[in-house]
């Protein structure tokens, strides 16, 4: 890729998918714990942008409300997939 077509690249959105083990315990959430959640993998997506390499699942807290995420990130596709929430405390 030359290096004007690299400046001009398009940063798609990234999208987030949920996988049916994160559904599960989506649908147990208080609304205030899913939108901490939707908060947090809106800054885990936009974090995602700026890296182009593929890592393997990756863990992240969300404080205050007692959850880790499990995710992977696809920047190729512009894809975040959560794959598990678990309560911790």
């Amino acid at each position: 890729m030359s290096q004007s077509s690299a400046r001009n690249r398009l940063v798609l959105p990234y999208r987030v998918h949920y996988a049916p083990p994160a559904w599960r315990e989506v649908g147990r959430m208080s609304s205030e714990a899913f939108e901490a959640l939707q908060q947090t993998l809106a800054r885990l997506a936009e974090r995602s942008k700026s890296n182009d390499s593929v890592a393997g699942p990756a863990r992240h807290r969300v404080e205050g409300h007692d959850l880790e995420l499990l995710y992977e990130r696809d920047p190729r596709a512009s894809t975040l997939t959560l794959l598990a929430v678990t309560r911790v405390g």
